[in-house]
């Protein structure tokens, strides 16, 4: 089994995917000596000014600033409304000529489609992909076998990934939702769980239990919204099921030396608005955005009860101006 950290990918969401140089090299030597065997070190997207260097990781800054550890898989995140085929041509060389060897893929269901030249010229590169098919929590069986049915026919993924990504699902939903992958994908499969009703670790064991392949966590949970399934105690969880001989010390220590400040600071972690934003299919982002600009809690869960009756499966701020004012 293949334990993803995502911190630098998925925390991102809370620093703007500002992380400092010598944050990131003492966590990719950390990682190295956990024995974890797969890290995303954040988005490859195309340049902008106003967000930090760890959403547009290019071989090169790593080359030149970043300790390349030693694991199974090294890679990144692209974002699949982001990126059409020219865009990927610009951004990836060829596999053995790049410090990384992983590129994952995230996209709505409704978007596959648009995903399987991109994918196919990435994995034509010599590239391990992952397609991460968000928002899984309210889709039905039918929905997800149809779509392992078509992204099994592209024949160029490699881990089919489920993605907790609105925080709603709970033991009986990740079972259903693997059973039916399984019906049509023949490949592996991983599970990228959001804390939202604090169920991101016991989703991910459960997904374990069903024999998954790949599992995504995060160094205190750091991520969008209520946060992930948190890397510390994913591995110590592992280690008494057998699943593996982490060296937990060291990620103890990298989590309480850098991780503890950024969490008090930052707020993530699973609460009732989060709760009731996942019970209600809706973006966490309203509700970080909300909190971020500190409105009054009472406000929010009104706004959440407006937000509820609209389309707010994604972050829209003119949807957001729209449900404060009604």
């Amino acid at each position: 089994m293949i334990i993803l950290d995502a911190t630098f990918r998925d925390g991102g969401y809370y620093n703007n995917w500002n992380f400092s140089i010598e944050l990131a090299n003492d966590y990719l030597k950390v990682m190295e000596k956990v024995k974890v065997n797969a890290i995303e070190i954040g988005f490859r997207s195309p340049p902008k000014k106003e967000v930090g260097i760890f959403s547009k990781v290019t071989d090169f800054f790593i080359e030149d600033t970043l300790y390349i550890p030693e694991v199974n898989y090294f890679g990144v995140m692209i974002n699949g409304a982001e990126y059409d085929l020219d865009l990927a041509k610009k951004m990836f060389r060829y596999q053995d000529e790049s410090p990384i060897n992983l590129v994952r893929c995230a996209v709505h269901f409704r978007k596959v489609d648009e995903m399987q030249k991109i994918m196919g010229y990435i994995k034509s590169l010599g590239y391990t992909t992952c397609l991460n098919l968000m928002q899984a929590a309210d889709k039905s069986y039918d929905e997800m076998r149809d779509i392992a049915a078509k992204v099994e026919m592209w024949n160029c993924i490699d881990v089919l990934y489920i993605a907790d990504s609105l925080g709603g699902m709970n033991n009986d939903t990740v079972d259903y939702a693997f059973k039916a992958v399984r019906e049509e994908w023949e490949g592996l499969v991983g599970f990228h769980g959001h804390n939202n009703k604090g169920q991101a670790l016991d989703n991910t064991l459960e997904a374990v239990d069903t024999g998954i392949d790949w599992v995504d966590s995060t160094i205190m949970g750091m991520g969008r919204g209520a946060g992930n399934t948190e890397t510390e105690y994913l591995l110590t969880e592992l280690n008494k099921r057998g699943f593996g001989e982490f060296n937990l010390d060291p990620i103890y220590e990298l989590s309480l030396k850098y991780f503890y400040e950024l969490k008090e600071f930052y707020k993530w972690g699973p609460s009732l608005l989060y709760f009731l934003a996942a019970d209600y299919s809706i973006h966490p982002t309203y509700v970080q955005t909300m909190l971020k600009e500190k409105y009054n809690l009472v406000s929010i869960l009104k706004i959440l009860n407006t937000l509820k009756d609209l389309e707010s499966n994604s972050f829209n701020k003119k949807l957001l101006v729209e449900a404060m004012t009604k």
